[in-house]
């Protein structure tokens, strides 16, 4: 499904929420919050024999601020990303440091689902300027600002928010500069990650 399309259903679930469901009090929840993060990709190349596969896994330790205002709800996150990247060809993974921000927009249905749309805002720390890494248009994504958006689902459980989302890139990149040696290396391939987080609301 194109990314419009996951858009707009969701757009859509919001709208019919906004005309079914009561509004909330004005409140605030704040604490601190730990997640992980990661994804796996297998590419097929043209030895039939063998596949190209990148991963990811990354832990994430920070601090969130949720504002409930009525039918709607804000969160932002500020999270220390400890990510390792492994990418076709290295013997082993590359380690990238970064202050992660994503800011999140939904709405609480029954206190306890929370859906919600939103974007990344990635600040590198350090490790992008190795000269091995020049001209790799997937470390090129990561050493965006604002690189990505969010589709999520968020579960309140007493002091415990739980979100787990899904991450796609702002842009798209061809396979063929992932690898040369794939099939159909024109195809795009958009950069995406899985993330399960838990905060613990220190006012609830």
């Amino acid at each position: 499904m194109k990314r419009f399309n996951i858009i707009k259903a969701i757009l859509a679930f919001f709208g019919c929420a906004l005309l079914t469901h009561p509004s909330n009090a004005v409140g605030l929840a704040t604490g601190p919050s730990f997640g992980l993060a990661g994804f796996r990709t297998h590419f097929d190349a043209q030895d039939p024999f063998k596949k190209v596969s990148i991963h990811n896994a990354a832990l994430q330790i920070g601090w969130f601020a949720k504002l409930d205002i009525w039918l709607l709800y804000g969160k932002l996150d500020g999270l220390f990303i400890l990510d390792w990247h492994k990418l076709p060809n290295k013997l082993t993974c590359n380690h990238f440091k970064s202050i992660t921000l994503p800011l999140t927009i939904g709405i609480p249905i029954l206190g306890i689902l929370r859906p919600h749309i939103g974007l990344i805002f990635r600040i590198p720390w350090s490790d992008l300027d190795d000269p091995s890494l020049q001209g790799n248009h997937l470390i090129e994504c990561y050493s965006k600002k604002i690189n990505g958006y969010i589709i999520g689902l968020g579960l309140d459980l007493g002091h415990f928010l739980i979100d787990i989302y899904c991450k796609l890139g702002s842009s798209t990149i061809a396979r063929k500069s992932i690898e040369a040696t794939l099939l159909q290396g024109n195809k795009t391939y958009r950069p995406k990650e899985f993330t399960l987080r838990v905060g613990y609301n220190l006012l609830g």
